[in-house]
């Protein structure tokens, strides 16, 4: 099946924590990250993303959905934490 990318987060720990949601709702995914350590930042200037979350075409909406849902609990978290 083709494969789709449902999210381009912005560090490796959303990346993570993006696909162990996805895995824990059934969803397989991948992490392609565009860094290459060894530029020190060359490919973070070549591309503003970090890297992106694939999942498989027919899992889509659904993963699309949990990671909304996602963002959507951390953003309401920061505004909590604002003083």
């Amino acid at each position: 099946m083709p494969l789709k990318t449902v999210y381009k987060p912005e560090n490796e720990l959303i990346a993570m924590s993006i696909k162990s949601l996805l895995e824990q709702a059934g969803i397989k995914s991948i992490i392609h990250s565009f860094q290459m350590p060894w530029y020190n930042g060359l490919a973070k200037m070549m591309r503003p993303d970090w890297g992106e979350i694939l999942v498989d075409e027919d899992d889509y909406d659904e993963a699309v959905e949990i990671v909304n849902k996602f963002l959507e609990s951390e953003q309401n978290a920061d505004e909590n934490t604002e003083p």
